[in-house]
């Protein structure tokens, strides 16, 4: 059984770009989700076309991450049993490119114009035989 996830999250350090034994780019993120007391921290491996963006991912960047997860278990050093969760993703995207954040040369966007104000003008009466008592 696979349970799909999708999150928003910052990455805790820079992305550690990998080869697989047949020789496919992957990447390992460590990405933080949450804040304060309700932070959790998620390991996620990144597959396919997606590990070519993570590639270039830096702490402190906000992502989006769609994927699989999963709960693994294992011992640790003082014999304590410890669980985390992990994601294997296939899309992962940068976010929140503004400000400081904002990559350099991009420039911001144009502001909306306002269109100057319709000419249009109802014609005649409102129509008499609509009936206007509505009981709430």
């Amino acid at each position: 059984m696979t349970i799909e996830c999708a999150f928003f999250g910052f990455l805790a350090a820079d992305a550690e770009p990998r080869t697989s034994q047949a020789g496919k780019l992957w990447v390992r993120l460590r990405v933080g989700v949450g804040k304060d007391d309700v932070l959790q921290w998620v390991g996620v491996a990144v597959f396919g076309k997606a590990a070519e963006t993570a590639a270039e991912l830096k702490k402190g960047d906000r992502v989006y991450c769609e994927g699989t997860i999963k709960i693994d278990s294992w011992r640790g050093s003082d014999g304590a049993d410890k669980h985390g969760l992990s994601v294997a993703s296939f899309k992962i995207e940068k976010t929140h490119q503004i400000g400081r954040n904002r990559p350099k040369g991009d420039k911001p966007a144009p502001s909306r114009q306002v269109s100057a104000p319709s000419a249009y003008a109802p014609i005649g009466q409102p129509d008499s035989n609509l009936n206007d008592d509505i009981p709430f």
